[in-house]
């Protein structure tokens, strides 16, 4: 495994504005790297606020930029605006994104090609307009940030775990694809279903059964992911229990029975549970998971 040194690195993340990407955006500013931070026009403004906090509190530089990447020019946009004001990165981190939960029959159709064109197209263009100097350099990486959506089938999430499993295919076979020895690393971070703004704006119910069972919050998901990264894994799954459900789950046993299991998971409590008894076990979980978090 190439394990990588990020000090004085030019790291690009997008959609690190919230969530994830602003919070693996301080794991690299506290290591030294300087950061090119992509999110829409929109959050341009917060953007910025959050560049001069990390400049601040890391004496690190910072660039903003707000491209909306499901524009049919979006990605290319960004990557010569990228390119023109810092000289070119060493590592690209593709974490924008978008969710979208309802059946699959139901998204509307201008949700279904913004979900289908930011978390496939954009990831697939980036990764290809930084990755032919990474290997020219022998030297770069690529963090795509995906989900463990992505190894089944989610019934009220289809399209979203779609994406998701075209990211890690992606990603998985672009690692076989370069030259014997390469330096370069591709990745994939795979969290568990953590409560962030993607989720809030998909609309995902409080009471979703993933929620209750992903056992790792955003701060850990993002830490150990950001590690293993550093370290050179290709694929990170957060948690020993995710990596059972999601990974053993998924491999070995009959594909038939892990898509019913999947079926059964992406519900509510409150759609198994008898009256009242939902809302009292939800109650009972955020007690737990804030009890943890005093803890940390």
């Amino acid at each position: 495994m190439v394990k990588l040194d990020v000090k004085h690195k030019v790291v690009l993340i997008t959609g690190s504005s919230r969530g994830i990407g602003k919070a693996l955006s301080r794991c690299f500013a506290a290591d030294g790297a300087n950061l090119a931070l992509a999110d829409l026009p929109s959050q341009k403004n917060q953007l910025n606020i959050w560049a001069r906090e990390l400049e601040t509190s890391y004496g690190i530089k910072t660039w903003t930029f707000g491209i909306d990447l499901t524009e049919t020019d979006g990605p290319e946009r960004l990557y010569d605006q990228v390119i023109d004001s810092t000289g070119g990165i060493n590592i690209l981190v593709n974490n924008a994104g978008i969710c979208w939960y309802s059946k699959f029959y139901d998204i509307p159709q201008d949700k279904l090609e913004q979900v289908i064109l930011l978390n496939c197209m954009a990831y697939a263009k980036l990764s290809r307009l930084f990755l032919t100097a990474m290997i020219r350099k022998n030297e770069g990486a690529i963090l795509n940030v995906s989900s463990v959506a992505a190894f089944q089938p989610l019934p009220t999430l289809a399209l979203y775990a779609a994406t998701k499993a075209f990211t890690q295919s992606l990603s998985e076979a672009i690692c076989y694809e370069l030259p014997l020895r390469s330096k370069v690393v591709v990745a994939t971070l795979n969290p568990p279903f953590t409560k962030t703004s993607l989720i809030e704006d998909a609309g995902i119910p409080d009471d979703f059964i993933p929620f209750s069972i992903s056992f790792k919050d955003i701060d850990c998901v993002v830490e150990s992911g950001y590690q293993a990264f550093k370290s050179g894994k290709r694929l990170y799954v957060p948690g020993w229990q995710n990596k059972l459900l999601h990974l053993g789950l998924a491999r070995y046993v009959p594909r038939r029975f892990a898509n019913r299991v999947a079926w059964l998971c992406c519900r509510r409590w409150s759609d198994i549970l008898p009256f009242g008894a939902a809302d009292f076990f939800q109650e009972s979980l955020i007690k737990r998971k804030d009890g943890k978090k005093e803890l940390r």
